[in-house]
């Protein structure tokens, strides 16, 4: 009997023990895994661990000096120059991530379910739009919304206005408008893939049921497509947050955006804590605010 209950709790010793086939699995996916994890670590972790740690120092005479502080963070949540960038910020994001979304649900649902025969074409030109160069599209918007633009000088001919719309260039309109332009092509891919997974027998049966299409999309089709729908926002919230160029080429003074302001701390006044501790608070902010949106969004859909 003591040889029986010796082999019986080897053999239970042995069934918490990972096999040897199993164990050879776990070290080639973290050899595979490894060049990764390095490179994330080397390019992206220590860098905002950097970063972070500058954020806590100050400046003296264009010289970064390890004195620890919360200054840099205390002057930019209490200055009213820095309180109104990130107040800007946030909300040109967040409406262009929303028009964003709503343009890009509308193209993917249409492709996913009426231009079917269409599907590759659209698709590739959606992907060629993906490609085409950022600065000669914002350049190109200049062009129409400027005082000798396209819709100026068609207005004053139709004899709409007599002088030209100042406000259709160099404003937070015109930021919003160009990223929306930018983003839009970004946002209807994981749209279009999240909308692969809702089967028409799904959307039929609901309308078997009674539903109308309204029902239908908002129980069936919307909750099935929304995580495609929540990393398109995401994606343009985080892009146009962290955007500068637009604004400076043509948002003007109501479309001014934390990113110039972060870019010159590094650049141009040397004020790398500040630029820094900015940095960390936007990124803060736009963190918060998609975890509360998930949160939230994720009651909705239910």
């Amino acid at each position: 009997m003591a040889v029986d209950l010796g082999h019986r709790l080897a053999e239970r010793a042995a069934s918490f023990l990972p096999a040897r086939g199993e164990t050879r699995d776990r070290w080639l996916s973290a050899l595979q895994l490894a060049p990764v994890t390095v490179f994330l670590l080397v390019f992206l972790v220590a860098p905002l661990g950097i970063f972070f740690v500058y954020s806590f120092w100050v400046t003296r005479s264009h010289t970064l000096v390890a004195e620890w502080s919360i200054g840099q963070y205390t002057e930019a949540l209490t200055d009213s120059v820095w309180r109104d960038l990130l107040r800007n910020t946030f909300v040109i994001a967040l409406l262009t991530a929303t028009v964003t979304v709503v343009i890009a649900y509308a193209f993917a649902h249409a492709l996913r379910f009426h231009l079917r025969r269409y599907q590759e074409i659209l698709l590739f030109l959606v992907l060629i739009a993906l490609f085409s160069g950022y600065l000669v599209r914002i350049y190109a918007w200049r062009t129409i919304l400027g005082n000798e633009g396209i819709i100026n000088q068609a207005l004053i001919r139709i004899g709409i206005v007599e002088e030209p719309l100042s406000f259709l260039l160099f404003s937070r309109s015109a930021a919003i408008l160009v990223l929306v332009n930018f983003l839009v092509p970004l946002a209807i891919l994981p749209i279009y893939g999240a909308l692969q997974n809702v089967r028409d027998e799904e959307v039929e049966a609901a309308r078997d049921l009674g539903a109308s299409a309204a029902a239908a999309f908002r129980k069936v089709t919307l909750p099935l497509a929304w995580n495609g729908v929540f990393v398109s926002f995401a994606i343009a919230f985080i892009i146009a947050a962290g955007d500068y160029v637009t604004p400076q080429l043509v948002g003007g003074t109501s479309g001014a955006m934390i990113g110039r302001a972060i870019a010159n701390q590094f650049g141009v006044t040397f004020e790398w804590p500040r630029g820094a501790a900015l940095a960390f608070l936007t990124l803060g902010i736009v963190l918060a605010t998609l975890a509360v949106l998930r949160a939230g969004s994720a009651r909705l859909v239910r």
